[in-house]
């Protein structure tokens, strides 16, 4: 077993240009996030813990390069296959990201209220091109039971489920493609 971490960030910066009068005045950057290293390896939980505007979330967005970071290195390891994040193009992320998932703060904000929760939970299987739709929906219910909801709710849509029900179903569409690593966002503050 190798000791190399799963997940290797170097130097991550994310600056943001000045969008307010206020700061365009001093033309000073936004610096959300400044120089974090940190490595996680497999099976490891790491918590990054600030106050309310510190960067968190910017720090995982920037990781998952669902952002563009302004400099540093996120490099992921999978086996003996390495790719640097920051430097892939959208081709090379798209199987990155199968192996990367985040769980949103706030999952009322992102669940499609058209969609029933079996197709919002399905749906990664489906871009990623894994199994029919059948297949698709059964992997769905057996995620819904893994957060500890009943299997047969897949067919309901998100306004029907309260916000720790919203919440576990966000966690059960980040985990249904078994990814190598999970970030999440506040994940249990909806939790009931």
């Amino acid at each position: 077993m190798s000791n190399r971490p799963l997940l290797e960030v170097s130097g991550l910066t994310k600056h943001f240009a000045p969008r307010t009068r206020l700061f365009a005045r001093s033309g000073t950057p936004v610096r959300a996030v400044d120089g974090v290293t940190l490595d996680v390896h497999a099976g490891e939980t790491l918590a990054i813990v600030g106050e309310s505007g510190s960067g968190k979330t910017t720090t995982a967005r920037t990781i998952l390069r669902l952002i563009e970071p302004t400099s540093g290195t996120v490099l992921l390891r999978d086996g003996e296959e390495t790719v640097d994040i920051t430097a892939a193009t959208e081709a090379q992320l798209k199987p990155v990201r199968r192996r990367m998932q985040m769980v949103f703060q706030d999952p009322f904000s992102y669940l499609n209220p058209r969609m029933n929760v079996g197709r919002i939970i399905a749906e990664p299987l489906e871009v990623h091109g894994i199994g029919d739709k059948r297949e698709r929906l059964d992997r769905a219910a057996e995620a819904l039971e893994a957060v500890g909801l009943k299997g047969s709710y897949v067919n309901r849509y998100p306004h029907a489920f309260s916000g720790g029900q919203r919440q576990r179903i966000a966690i059960a569409r980040a985990i249904i493609l078994n990814p190598s690593l999970v970030f999440a966002d506040e994940p249990v503050s909806a939790l009931d």
